[in-house]
C-alpha cells in the first residue's frame, strides 16, 4: 500500500469516527429521555469504537515515536471506557452506578489529556489545535460524568451530545486536513 493510499484511509477512518459521533449525537439531541438508557450502550459503544479506528488508523509498522505509544494509551484507554460501560449491567453486580460513572468520568479525563498531549508531542505539530480541542471534549465529557448527579440525566445527555457534536466537527475537520495533505 502507498504511503498517500494510507494516508487516504486514515483520513475516511477518521471522517466515519466523526460521522458515527455526529449520527448518535443527533438521535441522542432530539429524544433524551429515550436517549438516557440507549445513551449507556450507545455511548460505551462509541468509545469502543472511537478507541479501535483510532488503533486502526495508526500505523504499526513505523518507528515507535512518542505520538505512537500516546496514541495507543489514548486508544486503549477509550475501548477500556467502552467496554466498562457496555458491560455495566454485568458491573452493576458489584458496583454501583455512581461508581461506574465515576470511573468512566476519570477514563474519559485520562483519554482528554492524553488526547490534548498528543498535539505537543505530534512531530509534526500540524495537530496541536484539533488535539486540544478534541482533548478538551473529552475533559468536559468526563468532567460532567463525575460532578453532574446521574438524577439530572436528561441534561447530561443534552451536554453530552453538544459536546459529541463538537467533537463529530473536530473530526471531520481532521479528516479534511488529511485528505487535503495526501492530494498535495
Amino acid at each position: 500500500m502507498a504511503l498517500g493510499e494510507s494516508d487516504r484511509i486514515d483520513a475516511v477512518l477518521t471522517a466515519l469516527r466523526g460521522l458515527l459521533m455526529a449520527v448518535a449525537a443527533l438521535l441522542a439531541f432530539i429524544y433524551p429521555s429515550q436517549a438516557v438508557k440507549f445513551l449507556v450502550l450507545a455511548g460505551g459503544g462509541l468509545l469502543l469504537i472511537d478507541g479501535a479506528l483510532g488503533l486502526a488508523a495508526m500505523k504499526f509498522s513505523g518507528p515507535k515515536t512518542n505520538t505512537f505509544w500516546f496514541g495507543l494509551v489514548r486508544n486503549g484507554l477509550s475501548i477500556a471506557s467502552g467496554v466498562i460501560v457496555l458491560f455495566s449491567p454485568v458491573l452493576l453486580a458489584i458496583f454501583s452506578m455512581g461508581f461506574l460513572a465515576t470511573l468512566v468520568g476519570l477514563l474519559a479525563v485520562l483519554v482528554g489529556i492524553m488526547e490534548f498531549l498528543f498535539g505537543f508531542i505530534d512531530e509534526g505539530g500540524s495537530r496541536l489545535w484539533p488535539a486540544m480541542i478534541g482533548g478538551g471534549l473529552y475533559i468536559v465529557f468526563g468532567l460532567a460524568l463525575l460532578f453532574i448527579p446521574l438524577s439530572s440525566a436528561v441534561v447530561l445527555v443534552r451536554i453530552v451530545t453538544t459536546l459529541m457534536i463538537l467533537y463529530a466537527l473536530l473530526l471531520f475537520y481532521r479528516a479534511w486536513g488529511m485528505r487535503a495533505a495526501t492530494e498535495t
